[in-house]
């Protein structure tokens, strides 16, 4: 029966065709190396080895002993390594309420299957996340912000409202309308301070929580919303028109980690991946 080490020394010395790089990788001196090999040559009744100044050539015995032996070796190297428990790490992400989650759906699902010893969790706080899907004026404390993409705002109205096969709207078209407001979203205030700044009267309306409800409250017909394209595509129930005078206002969207190197591995992976979904 062979000894695992002999056999490690003799597959180092036939890669690196040189008994002293053999013994540099494997951390041991040279002639512990030269004894490992000749031991084989006795077991085996041959010369694996050829010597000269430009190195080591192997023999046909050691050709054959090295197409035999490396992977089994290999196979017993890693043999911790599977035997051993999968140590899990929770990965916890938070959503923002003017985010949703449709965009990253993918990513996250490809994250998931490349790397299976990831349990990802969400997180109901910014304060307690290690990944965010957040606009970048909301990124939370302490983290860093990957932008994704940059987005304009529109007026969403239900599709069987009579303005939804406009082109464009002006800010005295929409006066009269009921509004779904978002007040967690930041840009919000640039869309109603327009409005104001322009002489128009709107409407009061109602707040929601996040922007799923704002969707489904606008495909109801009960009032209309400024959200950012992206987010308006997403529900078939709503139709999106631009309004005269807003499309300097954007914002740009991402995902932001914590500074630990697991956050930052997984959301540069997540990146990566919704760039690619992209090309």
């Amino acid at each position: 029966m062979f000894d695992m080490i002999p056999l490690r020394y003799f597959l180092s010395a036939y890669e690196t065709g040189s008994i002293s790089l053999a013994a540099r990788a494997n951390g041991v001196s040279q002639p512990s190396v030269s004894a490992a090999i000749q031991r084989l040559e006795r077991d085996l009744d041959g010369a694996l080895f050829l010597r000269s100044r430009q190195g080591l050539t192997a023999t046909v015995l050691g050709e054959r002993l090295y197409r035999e032996a490396a992977p089994s070796v290999a196979h017993l190297a890693e043999l911790p390594a599977r035997l051993r428990p999968e140590v899990r790490q929770r990965v916890r992400l938070h959503c923002y309420p003017d985010v949703l989650l449709a965009p990253f759906t993918a990513p996250l699902q490809a994250l998931t299957r490349r790397r299976p010893e990831l349990i990802p969790e969400f997180a109901a706080s910014p304060e307690t996340c290690d990944l965010a899907c957040v606009a970048e004026d909301c990124t939370p404390a302490g983290h860093v912000f990957l932008p994704l993409w940059e987005e304009s705002y529109c007026v969403a109205l239900a599709r069987s409202h009579p303005l939804a096969t406009a082109t464009c709207l002006q800010p005295e078209d929409i006066q009269s309308l009921p509004r779904i407001h978002r007040p967690y979203c930041p840009t919000a205030d640039q869309l109603y301070a327009y409005e104001a700044a322009t002489g128009a009267t709107p409407a009061p309306g109602a707040a929601a929580v996040n922007d799923q409800q704002v969707l489904d409250l606008v495909a109801a017909g009960l009032g209309l919303a400024f959200v950012p394209f992206t987010v308006g595509e997403t529900h078939p129930g709503v139709a999106l028109v631009p309004l005269a005078g807003i499309t300097e206002v954007r914002r740009t969207v991402g995902i932001s980690h914590r500074k630990t190197v697991l956050a930052r591995e997984v959301a540069e992976e997540i990146a990566i991946s919704f760039k690619e979904k992209l090309i």
